[in-house]
């Protein structure tokens, strides 16, 4: 591997005697790995079926409680199981960040520089379908990429805006209770794994990424409430970006504090004074990439709390109500809400910004088409088995899987679908879920809730991966275009 000269030389100054060590790790083939998505299945049931349906034998991530190695991803991403959401394929060292910010049930987190969704989908599953999730990425494209994730992951409680920093700090002040902060880096965690970024680092080095990860933190501070924490890593090895960003951010916010991270075997601590708390992964100390974490706190101060909560206090909304078929709703907790024939279901009292470019606003519930509201893909992801009136189930060697995820129609018999009455008190608290998924256009009741009876609720194992209409012995594929398998 080709590495620039004032690299090896930054590496050398840095590690000292372990300079070999390193150095020669980067000959290993890098780990791989794939974490547990515990929103939808607990570890011990998700092992028992990828025995029998996964393949290759898994092995623990020790400093990840829901992690494994595995010897190649290729070919996961096709998976049955990958499909339902049960697992996220992720770098073992990339795991770390998310698995140790501590999350609580009913905290506001945003994850600041989420896409691609791997850390977010941690996030998401260590909040328990309680509180809020908002995840954010200045790139819209990519942004694109965080929402399917996190749909996939079965988020019913995320937004997901593509905005700067700067932009979601003028709106959230004191707003948040956690927040992550995996800031865009000049990568040299990732040489062995990407070698062309070492080309791309004498571009855009650690110059060149300091500055910027300084004014997203600050932007992190502003939105995170006090007593609320804040995780600041990265995947390389600067201290220009590590540790000195630490270490500026303390002074410019005396506010803050660093907080202890457990120990692992094989962690390392920060390298300048007053950084000892912050904990660095090496290549050669660990299975995994390169990565460095710095956990704050962010201490109340006279008269801050009470600021904060009311800027809190302002961004919620204690009654939405929305016409939707003709009727009303309202609800503490929930707020139902159709925008261009969509119709969608805004979690936990939180109001979308007119002024913030968002992609993903809670949950994404229907679409109106003519006369009948289709239910989406997103929905379907969200549910869990027993909730949806009319349910068909395939284990994962039934040769109508494939098909399925394929987008074909199936064949199958009265007998295989499953009814029963819908469960979406989960989701939709005290609305009724005849009133969205009726149509407003006319005719009597009976006759437009007809055309939506035939919609079910396809399962593997249980698990839900999307709808299909069944008549007369066929299932009409309804899984959306963009989650087909090629």
């Amino acid at each position: 591997m080709s590495l620039p000269d004032s690299f090896i030389r930054n590496m050398t100054e840095l590690l000292g005697e372990d300079y070999p060590a390193w150095r020669d790790s980067l000959l290993c083939v890098p780990n791989t790995g794939i974490r547990v998505n515990e929103l939808k299945i607990t570890k011990d049931r998700f092992l028992d079926l990828w025995q029998k349906y996964g393949g290759e034998s898994l092995e623990e991530i020790p400093w990840i409680h829901n992690g494994f190695f595995t010897k190649s991803t290729s070919e996961f991403s096709g998976h049955p199981l990958y499909q339902t959401g049960l697992f996220y394929i992720q770098e073992p060292s990339a795991m770390a960040p998310a698995e140790n910010l501590p999350i609580s049930p009913g905290d506001y987190v945003l994850d600041l520089c989420a896409a691609p969704g791997g850390k977010s989908t941690e996030l998401l599953a260590k909040l328990g379908g309680t509180g809020l999730l908002h995840s954010n990425d200045i790139s819209a494209s990519r942004a694109q990429a965080l929402r399917k994730n996190l749909e996939l992951a079965g988020a019913a409680n995320a937004f997901v805006t593509a905005e700067s920093p700067d932009k979601l700090a003028a709106c959230f002040h004191g707003f948040f209770d956690k927040i992550l902060v995996d800031a865009p880096c000049s990568g040299e965690g990732m040489f062995r794994r990407e070698p062309g970024m070492s080309t791309y680092w004498e571009e855009k080095g650690p110059e060149y990424y300091a500055p910027l990860q300084a004014d997203i933190l600050s932007a992190a501070v502003t939105m995170l409430k006090y007593g609320g924490c804040l995780m600041y890593s990265t995947c390389t090895f600067s201290s220009l970006e590590n540790e000195a960003n630490v270490l500026s951010l303390l002074e410019r916010f005396p506010e803050l504090q660093l907080l202890e991270i457990p120990e692992r075997e094989g962690f390392c601590h920060g390298v300048l004074p007053g950084t000892e708390k912050c904990v660095r992964i090496y290549p050669h100390k660990m299975r995994g990439e390169g990565q460095f974490m710095a956990l704050f706190v962010k201490r109340t101060c006279a008269g801050g709390q009470a600021s904060e909560s009311r800027a809190r206090a302002e961004i919620m909304m204690n009654g939405y109500s929305s016409a939707i078929a003709g009727k009303k709703i309202t609800s503490v907790k929930r707020y139902i809400y159709e925008k261009n024939d969509e119709i969608y279901l805004i979690p936990n009292g939180v109001r979308p910004y007119p002024s913030l470019r968002y992609l993903m606003t809670g949950l994404h519930l229907a679409t109106r088409k003519k006369d009948r509201v289709l239910p989406s893909q997103a929905l379907s992801e969200a549910l869990f088995e027993g909730e949806w009136g009319r349910e068909f189930n395939m284990t994962c060697d039934d040769t109508r899987v494939m098909k399925y995820l394929r987008g074909e129609t199936l064949s199958a018999f009265n007998e295989e679908i499953v009814e029963h009455e819908p469960a979406l008190t989960r989701l939709l608290g005290d609305v009724d879920p005849a009133v969205l998924f009726t149509s407003s256009a006319g005719g009597s009741r009976k006759t437009r809730n007809k055309k939506n009876d035939k919609y079910i609720l396809i399962l593997l194992e249980g698990f839900p991966v999307g709808f299909g209409s069944f008549d007369r012995g066929l299932i009409k594929n309804k899984r959306a275009p963009g989650r087909r398998l090629l």
